[in-house]
This record gives C-alpha cells, structure tokens and sequence, in this order.
C-alpha cells in the first residue's frame, strides 16, 4: 500500500497565526504518508533559513523535499514541492501561468516505488474562473500526453481553487483518470468548498480517501489535507 496526502499549507501559518514548518512536518510524518503534494510551500522570509525550513518540514530525514517554484527571489522561493520517502528519478516543472495572475505551475516527479514508477502531479490553480479554465485545458493537455508518452501510474492532486458547487470544470481530466471526492476542504475550522482534490489512473486501486479534520489540522493552515491510501500496479 502507499500513501499520499495533498495539502495545502499556507506558507507554513496556521489559523493561529503561527508560522511552523515543524509541526507540518511532524505531523506529516505521524501519518505515515509516503509522498506529500504540497501547494504554498513559502522560504522566502528573511528572517528564517531556506535550509532550516527545507529541516523542518521533511520532519529531518524523513523525506526528501522536491521543490517546483512558481515565484523565486533572491531570499527563496514560493510554489508547490513534493516530500517523499522514495527515490526521485525525475522532477519537471510546466509553467501554467496566465497573463496578469499570479505565477503557477504544474509539477511532475516520477517516484521509484516498490512496485516500479509511479508519477505524481501537483498544482494549484488561479483565483479567477477564466484564470482557471486556461489552467485545467493546460493540465488536461500535459497529462494526455504524458499518458501516451511516459505511460506509468499517475496521481493528480492539489488545490484547484474550484469554488462552484456544481462545476463542469473537470469533465476532461475526468476522462482521463478517476476523481475521488472527499468533501469540502476549505476555510479549515469549518470547511464549505472543495477546493482541494485528488485524481489516480484506471490502474492504480483505491484503498481509502478522506479528508484529515482533527484538532491539529484545523490550526495547521486553512485547507485540511487530503488522504488516499492506494494499491500500485505491480
């Protein structure tokens, strides 16, 4: 079994205000997630190290942090990374960006898992609907063509800033891979909008999916993570 979590962590401030990469961490690792999408993963703040943060939120050596900006200065770099305790053969990084928006990305990491590849996707999409439906014809198009062309199984999660109830904006990802539903995710404490979601290829064997609501993610960040425990192909 492997499990993944995505989450959105805020630049590492919680809904107390606190800024801490080490309870994240620590956290993380306590679930004994084996590959984490992160989304607002934040180093570039003066007053802390890029080093010690990349510590912190790997919970030590627990993972290996994969970093994918979508923003970086000179005091560190702002976008989405992912943790993992497998070996990582690959890490690409696809610029979604909309002209007049804030930057963002698309970002692939190919795992070396017990039982072979395994890809995982991650992104978090625009504020604005036309920002995002240029975004999701982008993602839909990359992992069509990642299928046929590096053919592994694949996990799409992230934050996908959908705030409609009843959209039709994953009618072309939903061809292509299987949605699994969680619930609202967002504001944290008392969650109304699914914003944060999670996909797997037809190969890949869903275990469990749910989201994680206890005390300590209602004051982690604003989004509550989410989980899937799943079976790979072997």
């Amino acid at each position: 079994m492997c499990r993944i979590v995505t989450y959105n962590i805020h630049s590492g401030v919680g809904t107390d205000h606190k800024h801490d990469y080490h309870r994240i961490g620590q956290y993380l690792a306590g679930r004994e997630a084996d590959v984490v999408l992160l989304q607002e993963m934040d180093t570039r703040p003066g007053d802390r190290s890029e080093e010690l943060d990349r510590q912190h939120i790997c919970a030590g050596d627990v993972f290996t942090l994969v970093p994918s900006p979508a923003i970086t200065e000179d005091t560190g770099w702002y976008g989405n990374a992912v943790l993992s305790r497998f070996p990582v053969i690959s890490n690409e990084t696809v610029d979604v960006s909309q002209t007049g928006f804030q930057p963002r990305n698309i970002q692939a990491v190919v795992l070396q898992t017990p039982a072979g590849p395994l890809t995982v996707i991650n992104t978090h999409k625009g504020l604005k609907k036309k920002e995002r439906r240029s975004q999701f014809a982008l993602l839909h198009q990359y992992i069509a063509r990642r299928m046929e062309e590096q053919p592994t199984p694949i996990i799409v999660a992230g934050d996908f800033n959908e705030w409609q109830f009843f959209t039709s904006a994953f009618k072309g990802l939903n061809r292509l891979l299987r949605q699994h539903k969680v619930g609202a995710t967002f504001p944290s404490r008392f969650p109304i909008f699914s914003l944060d979601r999670v996909w797997t290829s037809p190969d890949i064997t869903l275990r469990a999916a749910k989201k994680l609501k206890d005390d300590k993610t209602k004051i982690l960040s604003d989004h509550l993570p989410v989980q899937i425990d799943v079976t790979l192909p072997a």
